[in-house]
Formats: structure tokens, sequence, C-alpha cells
């Protein structure tokens, strides 16, 4: 985020909610982690595994994914096989979660999402494409998409923190317009999410570990 954006959020929050400008303003400006260097079925698989689930609960889980992984010389996504099912549920990865790293791993293996593609993809198609893999959901595709994409103006009204946080600077009539005042941030609402998460959490949590 250049400072010239940060000023310009600042002006934007303080239309509507001095305390959104103060926070803002007190954050300074923020940027979005790229996690594309992971590669997209680790970033996805990471992602699953965090659905629905605290912070830490999430980090710990994949910790020892990983750590499993390690021990059997296997890199991930090949891990997630059917060999390999019983191993990963005792990691605390659900059935459903745990069939969904499986498809990850099968369609990795079969060339079906190739990121170079879906990187030429509008986010319409893109988020079509990758909707179709199991356990895919609109939330991990917005994650996808701002994270590892690079889009800057995703705004993940499925995301929990980010919606609360958000409405929490509206009062009850402009709460009911919540994706309206998110727009005024367009073509930036990236960042606005990144601000939430900082507000709330204090920290963006895209940790890969």
């Amino acid at each position: 985020m250049t400072p010239k954006l940060h000023r310009k959020f600042i002006k934007l929050a303080g239309a509507f909610s001095p305390s959104l400008e103060s926070h803002i303003r007190r954050l300074g400006p923020l940027e979005i982690p790229s996690r594309k260097h992971l590669g997209l079925p680790h970033f996805l698989a990471r992602t699953i595994i965090g659905q629905q689930l605290s912070t830490k609960a999430a980090r710990t889980i994949w910790l020892r994914v990983k750590s499993i992984a390690r021990e059997t010389n296997q890199r991930i996504p090949q891990y997630f096989s059917r060999d390999n099912i019983e191993a990963i549920r005792a990691c605390g990865v659900s059935g459903n979660k745990t069939l969904a790293l499986l498809a990850i791993n099968e369609a990795h293996a079969l060339g079906t999402f190739s990121p170079a593609r879906l990187r030429k993809m509008d986010f319409e198609t893109r988020s079509e494409t990758l909707l179709e893999l199991r356990g895919v959901g609109q939330w991990t595709v917005d994650m996808a998409s701002m994270f590892y994409f690079g889009d800057k103006d995703i705004w993940p009204v499925g995301d929990l923190a980010v919606a609360r946080t958000f409405r929490s600077f509206l009062n009850a009539r402009q709460a009911r317009q919540m994706d309206g005042f998110a727009a005024r941030f367009s073509p930036n609402r990236s960042y606005l999410a990144c601000y939430m998460w900082q507000i709330v959490d204090g920290d963006i949590d895209v940790e890969p570990i």
C-alpha cells in the first residue's frame, strides 16, 4: 500500500466512521502478504484446514500435518493419499476436510488446477473453476484470490472476523448497507479486509508455517 492510498483510506473511513479512521491512521500503510511461493496446492490445503477454526487451532493442526508428512519423507500435497487418511485424521483434521485434501492431491497430480492458467482468468471464472474442487467454498476462493493470486479488490463477506469488525464501525442504519460502505474502498477492498484482521487479531492470518 502506498502512502497515497493510505491517505485515501483515512479520508474514506473518516467520511462515515471517525473510529475506523483512527485505526487506519494508527496502523499505517499495510501490505497484503503474498503466498505465491508456497504453491497453490500447499496454500489451498492450509486454507481448507483453517476453515471455521480459530487461528490457534488451525495453526496447531497444520503443524501436526506438516510434521507427520515430514516424518514419512513425503511432501505436501503428495502426502494426502488414502494410505494416510487415518494419520491425517489423527492430527485433528475432520473427515470432510481430509477428503478435500485428497482431492487437492488428485487435482494436482492431474494438472487440473494449473496456477498459470488460473492466474489468467478473471475473478468470476477463477472462482467457478476452484469451486469445482471438493472442500473449496467461496471463503477459500477469496483467500486464494487475495494472498495467492494477489487480487486487490476482494471483499470476503464470508469471513466472520472481517464482517463483524467492519460492522462494528457502522451504526444500525449503516450496518444494513455494509457491503455498500465497503464498496467505497473499491478497487482496493482487499486492503480493507486486511485492516479488519489487524484490528481484531493484531495480525493477518496467512502464516504458512
